[in-house]
């Protein structure tokens, strides 16, 4: 064992020390294979101990590998029939599933109209329920430091294009947080874990929090929170439809993707029955 080791470190050392002059070099054997020098993975020639060792690991990670399999077939004789079934099973299985990709590539029109998916969700409403209460708002978190807060106050509940955009620039400078996309939901739950408030786990005043409020000022030790609660949607009710647009384009992509295989399928058999490579024996 010693001497192996030792005629393998001295492999180990000539192969490092000339990686680039014989490629085809066999710099080791076992039970029948060769691992050839251009077989070995590319490592940084500068650090030749570290070389070495990293050599000496590859090679034995593939004699082992090559022993393995070799008592596996050895030992496995009866089983070999069913995994050479797997084998064939997940090669075709495999051939299939790249086939199919190539053909959506070359079918697939990826652009969904927002007519689309409006008469979607429109259709489907019921499977477009809300599993928690979502609002829009305008949301700033700032630092009781910061200059003029009042810009901030006679803002954040306008709906003026031009006041809210001087308020993201405001915002950008001095908020630590705001949210001020006038079209995007947002979960409460998540949503209301940022703010001081006392209970932030009882639904009911969850609830009536959003029913009842539609500007809110709050402050803690450092910061003020401003929030403008443009609309809310409650849990059971049916989504806004930005809030699901995204989850309806990939459905109506699916089945766009399942429609090009169904008929390509239907076309593929259509063709073997006309060429009399299909039959079905009655």
């Amino acid at each position: 064992m010693k001497h192996i080791i030792i005629s393998i470190l001295l492999c180990v050392s000539i192969v490092a020390c000339n990686y680039e002059s014989d490629h085809n070099q066999p710099i080791a054997h076992v039970l029948g294979s060769n691992l050839y020098l251009h077989q070995i993975p590319a490592f940084n020639e500068d650090f030749a101990n570290d070389s070495i060792l990293f050599i000496q690991d590859f090679i034995n990670e593939w004699a082992i590998h090559k022993i393995l399999v070799h008592k596996a077939e050895f030992n496995l004789k009866k089983e070999q029939i069913y995994i050479d079934s797997l084998v064939d099973v997940y090669r075709e299985s495999l051939l299939i599933h790249y086939y199919k990709q190539a053909l959506i590539q070359n079918y697939l029109d990826t652009i969904i109209h927002d007519s689309l998916v409006r008469n979607y969700h429109i259709n489907n409403l019921n499977n477009f329920l809300l599993q928690e209460d979502i609002l829009r708002m305008n949301y700033i978190k700032i630092r009781k430091v910061a200059p003029d807060l009042d810009f901030i106050i006679q803002r954040y509940t306008s709906d003026n294009t031009e006041d809210i955009d001087q308020l993201k620039d405001y915002c950008f400078q001095f908020a630590d947080r705001c949210f001020l996309d006038d079209m995007s939901w947002v979960s409460f739950s998540d949503f209301i874990k940022q703010l001081p408030l006392a209970d932030r786990t009882n639904t009911n005043k969850q609830k009536y929090f959003l029913k009842q409020n539609k500007t809110v000022e709050l402050e803690d030790e450092n910061y003020k929170y401003f929030i403008f609660i443009k609309d809310f949607k409650l849990k059971g009710t049916s989504s806004p439809l930005e809030y699901v647009s995204s989850s309806i384009r990939k459905i109506l992509l699916n089945k766009r993707k399942k429609d090009i295989i169904y008929s390509i399928e239907e076309k593929l058999i259509q063709e073997a029955l006309e060429r009399n490579d299909f039959k079905i024996y009655e």
